[in-house]
């Protein structure tokens, strides 16, 4: 009898262990990310974070922690404790402090900790916290971006309900400060000068080489569509006189000073700002004034890292596809090579450090979550830091692999499929077209398991879904012609682009017409909710924060030149093309059950996209719910509400498409 149990327990474990369900979103919410890291000016060290989710009876938040380790990854330690964030460490120029900000007294301001112990101290009392900071070359100081707080009247008006406002016209803006880490005024607060007392809001910064002035980028207020549309400017610290550098149509942003501080970097839009156009690197001389556009990169759309330290070169990073690679571009605008070719993993959050010597980044697949490596600057020689997941590497997770198929014009098209785990081929199971937000987003090669988002793939893929992920035209990373071939065109050629890919997994086999569904977030609902009302294919579709009207879109959203840059006119100059590329104008088509999902602090695609989808498919009896998630601004950031937003996707696709 004993033997016969055994035998009966031997053959069932393999059942009992997928039964588990690892990867359900309460258990990829615990996975810990690396959010940022540095290496150490010498070399010799590296400072990083890692972000885990914190919840509580009262708290529902992502938390950071500091650690360093030795270079190559050994004799690890954590820095800061407890339930506070401590977030973004810079190393000083003396290796010897880490600055970082933290909430741990209410508001994110800026510390300092030496390395060798002790307790952090605090350098700033800003009152709206700070975003973003840097070292002086010499260690003397410390700039901050620090966001207006309100006066004390307006404190005083809001209590006695007073607090009425004109729209736009006291705005609050991010400003330039600057703090001497060695002096202290006599109540024992650190000198500190206010450099940008206009009315602008500054995005980024950089310090020339001797710490006299400060390059900055900025625009009219901090709303996102200003930042689109940016320029640039040199600040004398002593005299505060200003000088604007760049000062175009066009956006010029992110300035960075060469490492002998004779010439600037900077990332350009086309002139005028074209939204999904070409951008590239330019540069701007001190000497004379003069400035050149460097070498295209293939997908003419990235980020500059930095500067060799040689100061040769620009760094740059950009989507390839569905990876990522790192080229480095000649100052003098003749050459292009890739750092990082050869990598097979899907690179991210690169960094360089303070002395262009060292790059940070993170690197993953789809079944290998992402793990901190650093790498010299003068080779490409990835040196792994990090295993925070590893007791989570040897759970089974869905295969993924890259297909083509022929979207519109014949136009090549790639996605992404992820397979059911243990998947038998020749066995038809549900499908699930998933659609990227953007329009100009991408989906990579990254871990399929992941607590961000709102898709649980992992969790969907374990429970007996396929997965389609494409790259349809108007994706990034396959150059600035396919970026921008869905102008004036959304729901067109993209439709097809995607409907085309459904049909070759259905020729594939893996699936067929009785069990497709269909998801997107953003771009991704407008899509969403566009072939609903031009398909009845889809059995259920998961709609996240959808554009449904793109004149009530433009009109109330937070980057009003976007869809006009897209559309070639503004809504009342073509009143009837906004309203043919609206998916709320076919509402009376719809036949699928609908899941909404949006947040109510949605800035980027205001919530009422939702509300209006929702009545009229209410008001016709078409199954649809809208989940609506307090606090939250475009995509869930708070780990309860992502849990939320996963676990609904789950069930809804579970009650309606059942593997």
């Amino acid at each position: 009898m004993k033997k016969y149990q055994i035998l009966l327990f031997t053959f069932l474990l393999p059942f009992i262990v997928l039964a588990q369900k690892n990867w359900s979103p309460e258990q990829v919410i615990k996975i810990k990310n690396i959010s940022s890291a540095q290496v150490s000016p010498d070399g010799t060290k590296v400072v990083y974070t890692i972000r885990e989710a914190l919840m509580t009876d009262e708290r529902s938040e992502y938390v950071n922690q500091i650690w360093i380790s030795d270079i190559d990854g050994s004799n690890a330690k954590q820095l800061t404790t407890g339930d506070k964030n401590n977030a973004n460490p810079k190393w000083s120029p003396d290796n010897k402090s880490i600055a970082f900000t933290s909430s741990r007294d209410g508001k994110n301001n800026l510390y300092i900790l030496p390395i060798t112990g002790g307790e952090a101290e605090k350098i700033t009392e800003a009152k709206g916290g700070i975003s973003e900071f840097e070292w002086s070359n010499d260690g003397k100081k410390i700039a901050v971006i620090t966001a207006d707080a309100p006066t004390d009247k307006e404190e005083k008006n809001k209590k006695a309900k007073n607090d009425w406002y004109m729209w736009e016209e006291e705005l609050k803006q991010n400003r330039l400060q600057v703090y001497w880490i060695h002096h202290k005024d006599s109540t024992q607060k650190y000198i500190h000068k206010l450099l940008t007392k206009e009315n602008i809001s500054v995005y980024s910064f950089d310090w020339n080489t001797d710490g006299t002035s400060i390059v900055y980028s900025y625009g009219k207020s901090t709303k996102a569509n200003d930042n689109n549309y940016s320029d640039i400017a040199l600040i004398n610290i002593e005299t505060g006189l200003n000088k604007i550098i760049a000062n175009t149509p066009a956006s010029e942003s992110a300035p960075q000073y060469s490492p002998d501080g004779s010439l600037i970097s900077y990332y350009c839009t086309e002139n005028p700002n074209d939204w999904p156009g070409a951008k590239h690197a330019k540069i701007y001389a001190i000497a004379d004034g003069k400035t050149w556009q460097l070498k295209a990169t293939p997908n003419e759309d990235g980020s500059i890292i930095g500067w060799t330290a040689d100061g040769k070169n620009i760094v740059w990073s950009e989507t390839n596809k569905t990876m990522t690679s790192i080229y480095t571009l000649s100052v003098d605008g003749k050459n292009i090579t890739e750092f990082s070719k050869g990598e097979k993993k899907y690179i991210g959050a690169t960094k360089i450090n303070a002395t262009h010597t060292y790059l940070t980044f993170t690197l993953q697949n789809t079944s290998e979550f992402p793990e901190l490596y650093v790498s010299k600057l003068n080779e490409y020689a990835p040196l792994k830091i990090t295993s925070l997941n590893s007791s989570l590497s040897s759970l089974p997770m869905g295969k993924t692999e890259l297909i083509k198929w022929k979207g519109a014009d014949g136009l090549e098209i790639e996605g992404l499929l992820t397979y059911p785990i243990n998947y038998t081929a020749g066995k038809k199971v549900p499908l699930l077209l998933n659609i990227h937000g953007g329009p100009a987003g991408n989906f990579g090669q990254t871990c399929i398991a992941s607590n961000q988002g709102t898709y649980p793939l992992a969790a969907l893929s374990e429970n007996g879904y396929a997965i389609l992920r494409p790259n349809p035209r108007g994706s990034t990373g396959y150059g600035s012609n396919f970026r921008m071939a869905n102008r004036q065109d959304w729901g067109g050629k993209d439709y097809i682009d995607l409907m085309s890919g459904v049909d070759q997994v259905i020729k594939m086999g893996v699936t067929d017409e009785s069990m497709l569904g269909v998801m997107g977030w953003s771009y991704g609902g407008f899509m969403s909710s566009w072939m609903v009302g031009h398909t009845n294919r889809f059995k259920a579709a998961s709609i996240g924060a959808p554009v449904v009207d793109l004149s009530f879109q433009n009109l109330t959203d937070d980057i009003e030149g976007f869809l006009p840059s897209y559309f070639k006119s503004d809504p009342w100059n073509n009143w009837s093309m906004y309203s043919e590329h609206s998916p709320l104008r076919y509402v009376q088509n719809v036949q699928t059950p609908v899941l909404l999902q949006h947040g109510e602090a949605d800035q980027r695609v205001p919530l009422g996209n939702s509300v209006m989808f929702y009545n009229a498919l209410k008001r016709r009896n078409i199954p649809v719910k809208l989940l609506v998630l307090p606090r939250q601004p475009h995509g869930p950031n708070e780990p309860r509400m992502v849990l939320k937003t996963m676990q609904t996707n789950i069930d809804w696709f579970g009650t309606l498409i059942k593997p």
